[in-house]
């Protein structure tokens, strides 16, 4: 099965994590419901505040429309003041069959 697999690390600033999270709440439901998405997870790390967005998605397409979304977008801007910094990385990833 091929896919686009996206990892988005979040450092938040200091005293910031519990704001974004709560920010993301609509983000990572309306994600679920978009054609195209395998999966949408937001994890915490157990050794400091980053956030990580685990991403797979269908196509280049479907990510690409849901970039545009207004769920992503308004994620963007009422999060923007709470993030230190930000690290995406977008793989084209074919599963290995055992």
């Amino acid at each position: 099965m091929d896919f686009i697999l996206v990892l988005a690390k979040i450092q938040p600033k200091e005293g910031c994590q519990d704001t974004i999270i709560e920010l993301a709440n609509e983000l990572v439901y309306e994600t679920l419901q978009e054609e195209g998405n395998i999966e949408y997870r937001l994890l915490k790390s157990s050794e400091d505040d980053e956030l990580t967005f685990v991403e797979k998605w269908e196509s280049p397409e479907a990510l690409k429309k849901h970039m545009g979304s207004p769920h992503f977008l308004n994620f963007g801007e009422e999060s923007e003041e709470f993030v230190k910094n930000m690290d995406i990385q977008v793989i084209d990833a074919k599963e290995i069959e055992f």
